[in-house]
């Protein structure tokens, strides 16, 4: 008897003939990149018919197409979507094996790139990476001051080595999440603003000031939104908006705003001659520490740094693998 479609068994994938092509994985990620083979094959300096043939032989290996052509380019097939995955974990183990390879060959020598939220950049990790450095100079490092948001995605795609943020609800069981400090939201003004001279601020003197907000992330505006409303209030609006720390705490200092920033802000804003008003109701508190793949512990230059944190963090509330 014939046998179904449903029932037919479905050829396999040779894993030997996969392994003989994987060095094809890398033209494949630069064709989805790029969008086009004819871009591609400019970006990796081969002809487009040469490129072509490179992922005829691939899709061969596999049995199945991977690529097909639309109005818009070159679109992924399902078996394609599958193949992006894995390429890009085979990609980013090979840069992860190179940067250890460096390390032994350079000795003291690394690369670390570093995402720090607005909790940890004022005075946390600028610190701890120069005493890492000062320890180790040859280290190279890369810090951007990015949201979680934008951060994560770059860490699950090898942009990025270590994220420093709140801890989020969802995790990614590929990635380690280390708790280190909790933080609490704090409402910062200048020593001469008016309400640092009360005992005890409520939401209603609060409300009655113009405030300044950080541009990037929905969780403050929420949290503000949140804080108000308990006390039955409508949340007051931005009277600036800014992505710049130094611009804010020059608007700060020269004006009667106020803003919300983390705990850790103390130092850096009492060098601006900042104060946190007594609260009658605290914002909030939440935890937040380190992110990372497992494999970047391996890396002398994260191990450096790492221990030059927590040197400056003696509350440290220790490690805790997601």
């Amino acid at each position: 008897m014939t046998e179904s479609p449903a029932t037919q068994q479905q050829p396999q994938v040779s894993p030997v003939r996969l392994l003989r092509r994987s060095h094809l994985l890398g033209d494949f990620l630069t064709v989805i990149a790029e969008g086009s083979i004819r871009q591609a094959a400019d970006k990796i300096a081969i002809s487009q018919s040469a490129l072509t043939r490179r992922i005829q032989d691939l899709e061969e290996g596999l049995g199945a197409s991977l690529f097909e052509r639309t109005s818009r380019g070159m679109t992924l097939t399902p078996f394609g979507e599958v193949l992006k995955h894995h390429a890009q974990l085979v990609a980013i183990t090979c840069k992860s094996a190179a940067n250890e390879i460096s390390e032994l060959l350079d000795g003291e020598a690394g690369e670390l790139r570093i995402s720090a939220g607005p909790a940890w950049a004022y005075a946390l990790v600028p610190d701890a990476i120069v005493a890492m450095q000062a320890a180790r100079p040859k280290i190279r490092v890369t810090l951007l001051d990015l949201i979680n948001d934008v951060s994560l995605p770059m860490l699950a795609s090898g942009l990025l080595d270590v994220v420093l943020g709140g801890l989020p609800a969802t995790r990614d069981p590929q990635l380690e999440y280390e708790r280190i400090l909790e933080i609490e939201h704090l409402v910062f003004a200048n020593g001469q603003h008016p309400l640092t001279q009360l005992a005890i601020v409520d939401a209603a003197r609060l409300s009655t000031y113009p405030w300044i907000w950080f541009t990037a992330g929905s969780a403050p505006r929420e949290l503000m939104a949140s804080y108000f409303q308990q006390a039955e209030l409508a949340p007051p609006s931005a009277a600036v908006e800014t992505s710049s720390a130094p611009s804010a705490f020059r608007l700060l200092q020269h004006s009667n705003y106020l803003m919300l920033l983390p705990s850790t802000a103390l130092g850096t804003a009492a060098h601006h001659g900042l104060r946190p008003l007594p609260l009658r109701r605290s914002f909030g508190h939440y935890v937040a520490g380190m992110i990372y793949r497992p494999s970047v512990r391996r890396l002398k230059a994260f191990t450096s740094f790492r221990e030059a944190l927590l040197d400056r963090l003696p509350g440290a509330l220790g490690s805790l693998e997601a």
